[in-house]
């Protein structure tokens, strides 16, 4: 009886090389299954941004406050300013109080819904064709494309927003990448060049963001 049970060694080994390969399968199965969650995520996530732009940008021509109001709503509901406003003051960020960090991020809100207002007349009608999304890390993606605005010197444009998922699990974009560009780049370059003409001071940013602003 005892024989029935006894496996040889070929048996055993080609039991082993079966399971590791069915686990093999069942972890990149599972892992193209949560890329492709997180990839339409992405996609739904800027499409629906887009028709809130195409929306904002009809209000904001014949009601430029009531645009204002929704630029910001856009703001939050898509993007992380928190992300955003840090990235692009660092490394001073790292140094500024707390105090400083909140009053900046409020200022740095406002400053962007203020750029992008002045974009409502630029635009008769856009659209943002998606070529590509690629991930990037474990919780990162790029979805690339090009905004079709026809009659506008803008069309054709090569338009990249970088996604993440937040602690909350929730996806938002924390960059633009414009002909290649990146926004963030950009605006820490000049925010950089400004703490650094100051000595250093984190506070003098935000003293040339109240200027701006209010004066």
């Amino acid at each position: 009886m005892l024989s029935l049970f006894k496996i040889s060694k070929k048996s055993f080994i080609l039991s082993v090389y079966f399971i590791i390969a069915f686990i093999f399968t069942l972890v990149t199965f599972t892992s193209v299954k949560a890329d492709t969650k997180l990839f339409n995520e992405a996609k739904y996530h800027v499409e629906t941004m887009m028709e809130d732009i195409q929306f904002l940008l009809d209000v904001g021509k014949t009601d430029a406050d009531q645009g204002r109001i929704l630029l910001t709503k856009l703001l939050d509901k898509y993007f992380d300013s928190l992300q955003i406003a840090k990235f692009s003051s660092m490394p001073a960020w790292r140094k500024a109080t707390t105090i400083e960090k909140e009053e900046f991020i409020t200022l740095f809100e406002i400053y962007l819904v203020n750029l992008a207002a002045k974009r409502f007349d630029e635009f008769k009608d856009v659209e943002y064709i998606i070529s590509k999304i690629e991930k990037r890390g474990s919780k990162m993606l790029l979805v690339d494309g090009h905004i079709k605005a026809p009659g506008n010197k803008r069309d054709n444009t090569q338009v990249a927003w970088r996604l993440f998922l937040n602690e909350k699990n929730k996806m938002r974009i924390i960059d633009i990448e414009i002909a290649k560009i990146s926004m963030i780049v950009a605006q820490n370059d000049e925010f950089t060049s400004i703490i650094r003409n100051n000595k250093g001071k984190f506070s003098s940013l935000i003293d040339v963001l109240k200027k701006e602003l209010y004066n």
